[in-house]
């Protein structure tokens, strides 16, 4: 699978003008559901950086981390471990799965603060090569070898999954699902690089999201209108 600036580019695009949609459906829903109609909208600024980046590749040996490395690690690191969750307990009904949710925000929180913080305070600790046609963010100094890279994406993969398959909401869990295919994906085809590929195939798939806005919207005046007023 190749990647390029283009593709990066092309994937912001779109994923902005459907976030945009996403967001402009999600009125009908009430602010419970912002959280996820903006998926694509951020994951499209997150392509774009990443788009940016590529543009500063232009050989095998590693580039330092500039501004739009870091709005990408931004995103991956910190934003998506709170936001996600966060998105999930804001409209779950059941009281005991919203606060796993909960919970499962708090620790995302924390988890991309450990994660993005040392990123922030010193750039150069991070590597960034360009590896069969993928971006390669490594940090030694974080992550000294596989195995600690391999468990700090289970236990990434823990925040942002359970609170996305768990949802009480069908389409929800079918998101969910497809998120965690990718990460599976991810680790079984792309462990290389990681990072940039899940994240690549995640914003393809927040695509989802247009649909799913105008599905729960009906699912809700289905199974019960006062609902959709619900905040």
């Amino acid at each position: 699978m190749c990647f390029s600036a283009t593709a990066s580019f092309v994937a912001g695009a779109a994923l902005i003008a459907g976030g945009t949609v996403a967001i402009r459906k999600s009125a009908d829903l009430g602010p419970r559901f912002l959280g996820f109609a903006v998926f694509p909208f951020f994951f499209g600024v997150q392509q774009l950086s990443e788009g940016l980046l590529w543009l500063t590749l232009d050989g095998p040996g590693p580039v330092a981390p500039g501004a739009a490395a870091l709005v990408f690690l931004f995103f991956a690191y910190w934003f998506w471990p709170l936001w996600v969750p966060l998105s999930s307990a804001l409209v779950e009904p059941d009281p005991f799965r919203r606060r796993i949710f909960w919970g499962l925000s708090a620790f995302g929180f924390s988890l991309g603060a450990v994660l993005f913080l040392p990123v922030l305070a010193r750039p150069e600790t991070l590597d960034i090569y360009l590896v069969k046609h993928s971006i390669q963010y490594e940090n030694p100094s974080m992550f000294p070898g596989e195995t600690a890279k391999i468990v700090a994406r289970l236990i990434y993969a823990v925040v942002i999954c359970p609170p996305l398959v768990g949802s009480s909401h069908p389409q929800i869990r079918i998101f969910g699902w497809l998120i965690l295919a990718s990460v599976v994906a991810g680790f079984v085809f792309a462990a290389y690089a990681f990072t940039s590929i899940w994240c690549f195939l995640a914003a393809i798939i927040s695509g989802y999201i247009v649909y799913m806005m105008t599905a729960i919207g009906r699912e809700d005046a289905l199974v019960d209108p006062s609902r959709r007023n619900l905040s």
